[in-house]
């Protein structure tokens, strides 16, 4: 054995060691910065959707599998994409791939609960599917339903919230696409599709955004669906204003529950004034075979990834033993949001103010200025390295934070502080017992840009 090999071995050996201790492909780490986003993104809409009346309620990771995958909840295709093991105890668990599910399971063991319930959750999911930007295996969602009531309202409450959420976070335009499962079920029919084939059809459907027109004539194909297939195509590219849309399909179908209910709906969004920003979409199916009803999916400012989605699935509870309780919801897809606002963002600030010490004979003094600010509701940070005021500038830089509060020997004689506008470079000296006042004042002033 050469030299050579002498040394690869132990770097080998190294290598292995370092690729064991790698993340799981498709789940998440996250710095600072980006949790920080992440947690204001989550805050933001929590505030808007206690405003319509929506209460936590929260739901186990673990479920059992049979939960997960019984009739009336993901379905046939989730299922493949669902992590599941057996525990020590030789029992089939999986880890929720979404917050509904375990939701329904919950309430239909909690026959009590009061109805109408308007909850929330936030919390991560997991799916074994394909990684891509926006799409990871471990993920976070953050739901609204509405269970115990079978009225519209109910529908144009989820989108409406949704709608005043984007616009908290700073988005301006919208593109609400809506569908029926009922409907697109009587259209599918109507291209000629037998009755048991129509779950296949949806979910070749689902598929159009990966694999385009030609790969889902293909897949229909493959499913033994081909003389109707030119019809099916023709069906799913109906699309428009809500009013010339349903117009079009009252003549084809006549009456229907399906065409009803999105009328229905379409009304109530009138009322609200976000109408103008709704369509009709026949290629919508949401992927998910628990929805009987309306389904409608949000983007936003012209961008064609889906940041929420959702629909009626009123059939769920009562299939998992519970009663009969209606349910609406809506899921709002962290990921990509965060993606969006990552490219807008210009500051991301881990604190408003940062206490530098330049004696480090103060640390006393300094402790009691930042813990002054944090009673004050100041988000505050305070030099605990022992670097000297430049390098401490540095990092009020780098962590993008606003003010710096210098405390040194000179100034603290003089019962003074000398606060910095990281921003301007403008200093100004500030008397000890004005400074929580002065420092209030100026953090909650308009940030001005940064140079």
């Amino acid at each position: 054995m050469d030299l050579l090999t002498w040394v690869q071995i132990p770097v080998l050996a190294l290598r292995g060691v370092f690729m064991e201790l790698e993340n799981v492909k498709g789940t998440i780490d996250e710095l600072p910065e980006r949790a920080l986003l992440r947690e204001r993104i989550a805050d933001t809409l929590k505030g808007v959707f206690k405003k319509y009346g929506f209460v936590p309620l929260n739901t186990s990771c673990l479920q059992k599998f049979e939960t997960l995958t019984a009739k009336g909840s993901g379905g046939e295709e989730i299922k493949k994409e669902t992590y599941n093991f057996d525990d020590n105890s030789r029992r089939r668990i999986g880890l929720r791939f979404d917050l509904t599910v375990p939701t329904a399971r919950l309430l239909s063991e909690n026959k009590s609960v009061t109805m109408p319930l308007k909850r929330y959750e936030y919390g991560k999911v997991w799916r074994y599917q394909e990684i891509k930007p926006g799409r990871q295996r471990e993920f976070y969602q953050f739901d609204i339903d509405i269970f115990g009531t079978k009225s519209l309202l109910a529908e144009a409450e989820l989108i409406s919230c949704a709608v005043e959420g984007f616009k908290a976070l700073g988005f301006k335009e919208f593109k609400i696409r809506l569908n029926n499962r009922k409907l697109l079920k009587e259209m599918i029919k109507y291209s000629g599709v037998n009755e048991e084939k129509i779950t296949d059809v949806f979910r070749s459907i689902d598929k159009l955004d990966k694999i385009g027109v030609e790969g889902v004539k293909k897949e229909l194909e493959q499913r033994g669906i081909k003389k109707e297939t030119p019809k099916i195509i023709e069906v799913i590219q109906i699309s428009g204003r809500y009013d010339e849309v349903l117009n079009k399909i009252k003549k084809i179908l006549g009456k229907n529950e399906g065409i009803d209910e999105l009328e229905e709906l379409a009304g109530y969004l009138n009322v609200l004034g976000i109408e103008n920003q709704c369509i009709i979409d026949l290629s919508l199916v949401r992927g998910l075979e628990y929805y009987t009803g309306t389904i409608f999916e949000i983007s936003a400012e012209g961008l064609n990834v889906s940041f929420a989605g959702g629909g009626r699935y009123d059939s769920m509870i009562q299939q998992f033993g519970g009663n009969e309780i209606p349910a609406v919801g809506l899921s709002f897809g962290i990921e990509p949001i965060i993606q969006v606002m990552e490219k807008k963002e210009e500051e991301t600030a881990t604190a408003q103010v940062f206490v530098a010490v330049a004696d480090s004979t103060l640390k006393n003094e300094a402790l009691k200025i930042a813990d002054s600010f944090r009673k004050q509701k100041i988000s505050t940070e305070l030099n605990l390295s022992e670097k000297n005021l430049s390098k401490q500038f540095e990092y009020c830089n780098r962590k993008k934070i606003m003010f710096a509060v210098i405390v040194g020997s000179r100034d603290f004689r003089e019962k003074k502080a000398t606060v910095k506008n990281m921003l301007s470079g403008e200093e100004t000296m500030v008397a000890l017992d004005k400074l929580s006042e002065y420092v209030v004042s100026v953090v909650e002033e308009k940030k001005p840009k940064r140079k």
